[in-house]
């Protein structure tokens, strides 16, 4: 019995002590997924270190004292809800788009893969992020030697066949800098960065763009030895002068009505799998606006967040809204994306799946326009079934004050339709 009760006495013991141990284990591990600020760096050159695309992200708590993860942009925050940890593996998912992050939590720092197009479709770009820092381009420690705020004209791929005009526009204050890019087929959204030297640095990162841009500035001022980095593909060089008086094609000027006798007509699922035609009575007699749009294109998310409130005053009054969405051959996996897209913003009007992206089936939809089409691409319908204008590209918030003049010209041209008999 003595002895029965030693060894009783020595199992209590061990299992008393291996119970500390454990929990001392699990007080002194680190919290996974650390709270407070995070620099995040995807590479977008395998080989390059140069092409390492910065921005800033946040894990914090949403007023509901949920936790949430916000990527900002300048003046544009990200509010990401769908993220887990499991087994100290991060997953973290954009809203409205298809991309995420899968990463190992390694306490002060994130390892793991980009996924521009969602984890199934592939082609990942290698992610890290590190706790604890608030300058995305910490790397450039020098003060800025120059002010770089002001317009200017940036000549693309300069001296080759794909030479292209675009808009800068820049805001610097101290060190820091902020603004976009516009083409004549979107912009470049919330741009981020810097002047350290006599180096500029911008990028940024929306769930469908990560966008790296970097120059040095001249003595006189210009913009030399451009570097622009969209992904493994996308990259181009480009060069900028100061000229506040350049100006892009207005986006109505570029796109015409090729053959008036045309009808314009299409026949398109919705979301429903319900076939919805433009002669349907819902929209006879209506102003219609008709987009060319994609669930994977943020120049379409910032259009169609646009004309959401919109179309919530006006809809009553005659107006009616169709997004046809281009973007894969399957219904079932466009329906959705579009979906995912449409619900995100809170849009109410009509999504229908229109075909593939690009341009083919954009130009089949579309038959009676003629000229460089992007997306997106918008037709003002007047009630007697007459196109009154198309314009094609989008600047959205992001640009600042082109953006407040475009939403006020096109209300009003909007409410002057509406008000026609």
């Amino acid at each position: 019995m003595i002895l029965r009760a030693k060894i009783f006495q020595l199992f209590v013991l061990t299992l008393l002590f291996t119970g500390i141990e454990s929990v001392a284990n699990v007080q002194s591990k680190e919290a996974p997924f650390k709270m407070g600020n995070w620099v995040g760096v995807i590479q977008l050159n395998d080989d390059n270190h140069n092409s390492d695309m910065p921005f800033n992200f946040v894990h914090t708590y949403n007023r509901n004292a949920k936790q949430v993860v916000e990527v900002t942009n300048a003046g544009e925050r990200i509010t990401i809800t769908e993220f887990s940890i499991k087994d100290d593996t991060l997953r973290m998912k954009f809203p409205v788009f298809q991309s995420e992050i899968i990463a190992e939590d390694l306490g002060t720092q994130l390892v793991g893969t980009y996924y521009p197009k969602g984890r199934a479709e592939g082609n990942g770009y290698k992610f890290t992020a590190n706790y604890g820092i608030t300058d995305r381009f910490n790397q450039y420690k020098e003060k800025a030697a120059v002010n770089i705020t002001g317009k200017y004209e940036i000549t693309e791929n300069p001296g080759t066949a794909d030479e292209s005009k675009t808009l800068g526009e820049f805001f610097q204050i101290g060190d820091l800098v902020t603004g976009s890019i516009l083409t004549t087929s979107g912009d470049y959204r919330y741009l981020d960065g810097k002047v350290s030297g006599r180096k500029f640095m911008v990028s940024a990162i929306d769930g469908a763009h990560t966008l790296l841009i970097t120059a040095d500035v001249s003595a006189d001022g210009s913009l030399v030895n451009g570097k622009f980095v969209g992904s493994r593909k996308w990259k181009s060089e480009w060069k900028g002068i100061k000229n506040p008086k350049f100006a892009l094609p207005k986006a109505d000027e570029l796109v015409k009505v090729s053959d008036p006798n045309i009808k314009f007509n299409f026949a398109f699922p919705d979301m429903e799998g319900k076939i919805v035609k433009l002669t349907d009575p819902r929209f006879v007699g209506k102003v219609v606006i008709i987009q060319a749009a994609g669930s994977w294109c943020p120049n379409c998310m910032d259009e169609v967040r646009y004309y959401k409130p919109v179309y919530d005053e006006l809809h009553s009054k005659g107006l009616e809204i169709i997004t046809l969405c281009f973007e894969t051959k399957s219904y079932e996996k466009s329906k959705q994306r579009i979906v995912r897209f449409r619900d995100a913003i809170g849009a109410k009007f009509v999504f229908l799946h229109a075909g593939e992206a690009g341009s083919k089936d954009r130009a089949a939809a579309f038959p009676m326009l003629q000229g460089p089409m992007a997306f997106p691409s918008t037709v003002f319908i007047d009630r007697k079934g007459v196109i009154r204008k198309v314009e094609t590209g989008f600047s959205g918030p992001g640009t600042g004050q082109h953006y407040l003049d475009f939403a006020d010209e096109t209300k009003k041209f909007i409410e002057q339709l509406l008000s026609e008999k």
